[in-house]
């Protein structure tokens, strides 16, 4: 452990990560800042996840790790934010890389900027041979200063990308326990309610693209939580978000229009003509949406359309 404060903190939640650990671990270990300390929380994994902790631990004096009972992605944070010395948090999902010059880039930003409380940075997502073609920024626009619209609008913060004050994260009140989605973009609403954002425009970390994902794995609960959130921020700020503001109808609409997708995507056709007539009734009327609300009335031309293209697949 040093002796002295580090500036940064940097936080992991780890949970059967032994898989992605050790090359998460080593691009914290690659970076050029390094006025840093690395704690890292196992949240009661049943893999080997603690063996691959204690080994690097043993070789690194700026990292320590402890272990919880499983509680959660958020008390697992929380616990590490409570163990952080420094004046900054750092967030690092355990399947996530960062490139070597992230945090000094975020750090040089910040010191520009005193007023500013949270930063991040660009990304993009990777499987093992592949490279997503776009983005995070290319398919979300970023924002600064005072963000809360634009992201009640769409999140465009990757969490493994995040810089921000401790300060700032105590008053906003940290992490929900009781949120197990969208825990995350709960937290940034909060924070952007009185602080301001600033971003590094530069791909400075690789998203690892796991299908196990808790956001890949409850998709719709993800919608049903942004819904919530829509419902939560009109009646606390109706002076941002007016219930039947334009603002506030495209938004509704849009995840509205993504769990009649979901819903087609499972062949559940009831369910998606319901959520896309809701979506369509409030201004989402684009060619998308109205091709898949018809083809959510007539199952089996929906159903000749997958075999079509399921056979085109083969064929290819």
């Amino acid at each position: 452990m040093q002796a002295s404060t580090p500036r940064v903190s940097i936080v992991i939640a780890a949970y059967n990560a032994a898989d992605t650990l050790p090359e998460t671990l080593s691009s914290v270990a690659a970076q050029t800042f390094r006025d840093f300390e690395l704690i890292v929380v196992d949240d009661g994994s049943r893999d080997s996840t603690p063996d691959v902790l204690d080994a690097h631990a043993g070789r690194w004096s700026w990292m320590i790790w402890t272990r919880q009972e499983n509680a959660g992605v958020s008390a697992a944070r929380e616990r590490g934010i409570a163990l952080a010395r420094g004046e900054w948090i750092a967030f690092l999902d355990a399947d996530d890389l960062w490139l070597p010059g992230k945090l000094n880039a975020q750090m040089v930003a910040l010191a520009e900027n005193p007023a500013v409380a949270l930063n991040y940075t660009d990304a993009i997502d990777f499987l093992p041979d592949y490279d997503s073609s776009q983005t995070l920024f290319q398919q979300k626009r970023p924002a600064r200063g005072i963000v809360i619209k634009e992201l009640f609008s769409g999140n465009f913060i990757n969490t493994s990308t995040v810089v921000v004050r401790k300060t700032a994260l105590q008053a906003a009140g940290g992490f929900d326990l009781g949120q197990k989605v969208n825990e995350d973009v709960d937290l940034w609403l909060r924070l952007a309610e009185n602080f301001e954002f600033d971003y590094v425009n530069e791909v400075l970390v690789r998203r690892r693209l796991l299908a196990s994902s808790l956001m890949h794995a409850n998709q719709m609960a993800c919608y049903r939580e942004d819904l919530s959130t829509i419902d939560h921020w009109t009646a606390k700020r109706p002076d941002l978000f007016a219930p039947h503001s334009l603002l506030v109808k495209r938004r509704r609409a849009l995840i509205l229009a993504r769990m009649g997708y979901q819903s087609l995507a499972e062949r559940n056709f009831a369910g998606a003509r319901a959520f896309y007539w809701q979506a369509f009734r409030l201004g989402q009327r684009d060619r998308g949406t109205v091709c898949r609300l018809a083809a959510s009335m007539f199952p089996p031309t929906l159903r000749l359309f997958w075999a079509a293209k399921s056979r085109r697949r083969g064929a290819g």
